[in-house]
């Protein structure tokens, strides 16, 4: 008797559990053929591939979309009330801003019986205007790892950071927050940093959890979506990826590129990646910044990440024209025997045509790239003068909405009296830096397989190369010096496998793509010098009323900078 209702409760839970099996199975069914409509994550939640967000201020990518901010119109041209401008006169004057220079070692080369290699550095200048004009608003994206190995110091400077970063942005500026730990969540949608949103990204910021292991190409993949959904576009794109650990899937940047390919983004925009210490895969986040042309950037010194993260943003608050290629026509009969960064830098796109998509162009930025022509010996020279090399400069003024293009020719004298060579300090100290990063790579690869001798043998010499030239005073030539010491020292054993293949793939693609970093202030353009020079002075710092918000809204507050900032304001309570 005792067991009847047992027996029959049992029955009846059997019974629901079937019901449930049934309905479950319906439902994937249903889902199944509705594949197509839902999206990627989506999908994934429904099927239950993978958790259901834990973190209620998580939002899925529907509510994400429903939740986007419209932009601000972009402003054109700043001008004073009644004041006429030129559209075209204005084009005119900013192409004019715009330089390319190509300038070999020699102008006038004396031929030889024999074939000789001839280095030629090209140029591109963004001269910044003295008249003001408006910025080009800014959409930015954050992906961020947030798994266990993050807990801690880590996260909480991320969370500073990206505070810091808010602080750069202007009211018509849109952030995003992506974050990822085995899977990814939507923290923030597409939302201006106009003040009645302040409050709004800080919690998304300062409400960001720890949980679970790393998936990398998950947090992309999601970032890419919010960037290929969007209802609104801001003219500049940009989306910081920062993680300190590896994928627990191999591949993560193969994964990266198929999405790239599957949602075929027709938007410009640049993916900057960050490293930070020793356990992050290197290899793999420098592989997803050159799939849109960014920045690898490894933070060793975690101290540091905020001055990295504004470093960064503050390019970004400089674009002139976007969508810009540099596209390189060489003669045939002059070949180009050595691209400087051909591997992740330039593609070749004809026979004799090579294109590096720079995406950004930015205003009072100069960079230089490096190549090698050949000359061929006396007997097949069979003129004076002769073209050998052709660049064109395309893309598109953003403040203007219009395209442009800029050419130049490189035309070299032949004598057959022997010319005195003159070194030009722009040509050899470019030449050298760009030899001293394609030396970094290839100690990298011999470091891989354990040839360390080998790997300190070919610094030494590029060092030895560059301490005899006529210009080694040049501030440029000391920070390679400085950074080839550096990786000399951990060229070694344990040492290259701890940190050496991330600090190489980093000072490679600062010396061959010249990528901006902290140690070489001379590339900075103005608005990077001046968002610098505002976090050294203390004018970026977080308010005391922004601290205590912070507690206020369950912040851990265990980092150094947060210490700082709560030490003194308790010290001013007690006073």
């Amino acid at each position: 008797m005792g067991n009847k209702p047992s027996s029959s409760k049992s029955s009846a839970q059997k019974q629901s559990k079937q019901n449930i099996q049934s309905q479950n199975q319906g439902g994937q069914q249903s889902q199944q053929s509705n594949k197509q409509q839902l999206t990627p994550q989506l999908h994934l939640k429904l099927t239950q591939q993978i958790p259901v967000s834990q973190n209620s201020q998580n939002i899925n990518e529907e509510a994400a979309q429903q939740l986007e901010e419209e932009i601000a119109e972009q402003q054109i041209i700043e001008q004073t009330q009644n004041e006429h401008i030129d559209i075209d006169a204005k084009v005119g004057e900013t192409i004019e801003r715009i330089h390319i220079n190509m300038i070999a070692r020699q102008d006038v080369v004396t031929i030889s019986q024999f074939p000789q290699i001839l280095p030629v550095v090209l140029q591109v200048q963004a001269i910044k205007s003295q008249q003001k004009h408006a910025k080009a608003n800014i959409d930015l994206i954050c992906v961020v790892d947030v798994s266990g190995s993050m807990e801690g110091q880590k996260i909480n400077l991320v969370k500073d950071s990206l505070r810091y970063i808010q602080k750069i942005l202007s009211p018509n500026d849109r952030i995003s927050l992506v974050t990822f730990g085995t899977y990814s969540a939507i923290n923030l949608p597409w939302t201006r940093n106009k003040p009645e949103n302040k409050q709004k990204i800080k919690d998304a910021i300062v409400g960001m959890k720890i949980r679970d292991s790393t998936n990398i190409a998950e947090g992309v993949k999601q970032g890419l979506r919010m960037i290929k959904q969007r209802k609104y576009k801001n003219p500049v794109t940009c989306m910081f990826v920062l993680t300190d650990g590896q994928d627990d899937n191999k591949g993560a940047d193969d994964r990266c590129q198929q999405a790239i390919n599957e949602y075929q983004i027709q938007d410009t925009f640049v993916i900057n990646s960050f490293g930070y210490g020793q356990d992050h895969d290197a290899k793999v986040m420098n592989n997803i910044s050159n799939l849109k042309g960014g920045t690898f950037t490894f933070i060793d010194n975690i101290n540091k990440a905020s001055e990295h993260f504004i470093l960064a943003m503050s390019g970004m608050l400089s674009v002139l024209a976007k969508n810009v290629k540099f596209i390189i026509e060489e003669n045939p009969k002059y070949p180009i025997k050595k691209l400087y960064g051909d591997d992740f830098l330039w593609k070749k796109i004809q026979e004799s045509k090579y294109q590096m998509n720079l995406n950004y162009l930015l205003e009072g930025e100069n960079k230089e790239f490096a190549l090698e022509i050949e000359i061929p010996s006396s007997n097949k020279i069979n003129s004076q003068n002769e073209k050998v090399l052709r660049t064109h400069l395309i893309g598109e003024f953003i403040e203007l909405k219009t395209n442009f293009t800029k050419q130049q020719e490189l035309n070299i004298q032949f004598s057959q009296q022997d010319i005195p060579y003159v070194p030009k300090e722009i040509v050899e100290v470019n030449y050298l830096r760009a030899k001293a990063g394609n030396i970094i790579g290839i100690a990298k690869e011999l470091a891989k397989t354990k040839k360390y001798d080998q790997a300190q043998q070919s610094l030494n010499k590029m060092i030895d190369e560059i301490e005899q030239s006529h210009f080694i005073a040049s501030k440029a030539l000391e920070v390679v010096i400085t950074d080839l010491n550096q990786i000399k020292e951990i060229c070694k054993p344990q040492l290259f496998e701890q940190k050496g293949e991330a600090l190489m793939l980093n000072k490679q693609k600062n010396h061959i793509q010249r990528q901006q970093s902290l140690n070489n202030s001379m590339e900075w353009n103005s608005d990077q010098e001046e968002q610098l020079d505002n976090l050294k002075k203390g004018n970026l710092q977080l308010s005391i009323c922004d601290m205590d918000d912070d507690y206020q809204n369950g912040a851990q507050l265990d980092s150094p900078i947060q210490q700082f900032r709560q030490n003194s304001f308790n010290s001013d309570i007690s006073n």
